[in-house]
């Protein structure tokens, strides 16, 4: 069961249901609208795949089982409110007793950041936290672009906050008929660490057009994250993602970030989970992040002023990042 159904979610039910996996897609808004009324077009390099994947608007439309695996694909601010919704429903046992998914179903977070395993772990007792290394754009209600070659994802699965175990063995084979290269790996934070790095780019991509100014600002914005790193005991793996890649089509560009995604969409994106995740570890821990508070701040104003994605300019980044 995929919780969440933007360009990482709906991306992994498609390849799952076209696999042939029982796959159930939850939903909101417009795309659970456009779901229910034309099912899902999934694009990818090799073609387009109109795709009726089974879809729920929330819990309250499920019955769960002790075989469902939950697939947390939300942005990192709908967490919280997620796993409310989900921890303490009832799931019906095999002995016909009732269990709650809290603690009968294991919980995946495909999602960028830090926080929100910890937040998972609040309720339910076994998260697997995920890294997802995934090119894929959700612009249009009913439509999700995936760019990825030679595989659609290549994932990095690790029982949180550290370890492998069986269930996190058996999701990771549940996956693999997906397509989805998946690795196992004993320390998931390091490599939630590394995302969370290249996220960095996310919220620049967002608001300003690409400029030699612009990458200044992410190496230093980097610097920041690597001086909170080493402050709070975190050391960043080096995945590898073998021959992964991105390719250009034709009929459906590129369209940025996620974060550039979702101003796009005039939704708020998840710069306080990235950007902002540095500004807390580095206000935790004594270290200065003046480029990421500023990132995070512009980010917000841009959102209240209605500001079109990528469309400042390397005089308005030089007002908003403090020199030096």
């Amino acid at each position: 069961m995929v919780i969440g159904a933007g360009a990482v979610g709906a991306s992994v039910a498609a390849e799952l249901h076209r696999a042939g996996a029982d796959t159930l897609l939850v939903a909101r808004g417009a795309q659970l609208a456009a779901l229910r009324e034309q099912g899902l077009t999934y694009v990818r390099p090799g073609g387009v795949h109109r795709l009726r994947i089974p879809v729920a608007a929330g819990p309250e439309e499920v019955e769960l089982t002790e075989t469902d695996v939950l697939v947390l694909a939300t942005k990192s601010q709908d967490t919280a409110a997620a796993v409310r919704e989900w921890a303490w429903r009832p799931v019906k046992r095999a002995d016909g007793r009732t269990g709650v998914a809290a603690t009968d179903l294991p919980l995946i977070t495909l999602q960028n950041g830090l926080d929100n395993e910890r937040t998972a772990l609040r309720s339910f007792a076994h998260v697997i936290g995920g890294v997802v290394w995934i090119p894929a754009t959700y612009l249009v209600p009913g439509e999700v672009v995936n760019h990825a070659e030679p595989v659609p994802a290549v994932l990095f699965l690790g029982r949180y906050p550290a370890g492998s175990d069986e269930v996190t063995e058996r999701v990771a084979a549940g996956l693999r008929p997906g397509g989805f290269t998946v690795h196992v790996v004993p320390d998931i934070t390091a490599h939630k660490a590394a995302k969370l790095l290249g996220n960095l780019l996310n919220t620049l991509d967002a608001l300003y057009r690409p400029s030699a100014l612009r990458d200044a600002v992410l190496a230093g914005a980097r610097a920041e994250a690597a001086a909170v790193y080493a402050a709070a005991g975190i050391t960043p793996a080096t995945p590898d993602r073998g021959t992964f890649t991105s390719v250009e089509i034709p009929t459906h560009p590129q369209a940025g970030s996620s974060t550039r995604q979702s101003l796009t969409r005039s939704t708020l994106p998840e710069t306080d989970f990235l950007d902002g995740e540095i500004v807390l570890l580095g206000r935790l821990h004594g270290v200065p992040t003046p480029v990421a508070a500023a990132i995070q701040a512009r980010l917000h104003r841009a959102l209240a002023e209605g500001t079109p994605a990528g469309s400042l300019d390397d005089a308005d980044l030089r007002d908003t990042v403090p020199a030096g």
